[in-house]
């Protein structure tokens, strides 16, 4: 093996190591592409660390704002055990009947929540009908606006009114309507 061949060996079998290794608890994101592994603090801080550019994407700066996709899907799940498969139809309009099931299912809608910077990037995403976003908009405007009644009026029970206006809120405080 000539010098040029085991220096290149080594750099790759360097690279693959470093992709396997643990991440330190001070620098916990590890760089997908790389493997390096960098701080939070510089996660979507405007300037790329990771050497595609990973830590400044779009989809990542966004879901790193909003509810984890796990609590999201939970939150999903729970309303959708409580009340049957077609109660989101309510919030997502017809494509979310059977537990979102035309829409790609519950992780789907979870991981779009998370992960689209604005309402019309997640309609997008899930292919809603034009009438089914604008619908979903009103309501984000309802819950922005404080208008209980409209969500009230969708037959959401004053029980739930408080579960359903936290999680929306949260989208909301996050730019999703921008």
């Amino acid at each position: 093996m000539n010098a040029f061949m085991r220096i290149t060996f080594i750099l790759h079998v360097k690279l693959i190591k470093n992709r396997k290794k643990a991440c330190h608890p001070y620098e916990p994101f590890k760089c997908p592409g790389d493997g390096n592994c960098i701080s939070i603090q510089y996660l979507c801080d405007g300037a790329p660390d990771c050497s595609d550019g990973y830590d400044e994407d779009m989809r990542l700066c966004t879901a790193a704002k909003r509810p984890p996709v796990e609590e999201t899907a939970s939150f999903l799940q729970s309303l959708l055990a409580s009340h049957g498969p077609n109660y989101l139809e309510k919030l997502f309009g017809s494509k979310a009947r059977d537990a979102l099931s035309p829409l790609g299912g519950v992780e789907k809608v979870a991981i779009a929540l998370s992960e689209s910077q604005t309402i019309e990037d997640f309609g997008a995403a899930l292919h809603l009908m034009r009438s089914d976003l604008e619908h979903l908009r009103s309501v984000f405007m309802a819950v922005e606006n404080g208008d209980l009644g409209m969500l009230k009026s969708l037959g959401i029970k004053d029980s739930e009114l408080g579960d359903v206006k936290f999680f929306l809120e949260k989208l909301v405080n996050t730019g999703f309507l921008d």
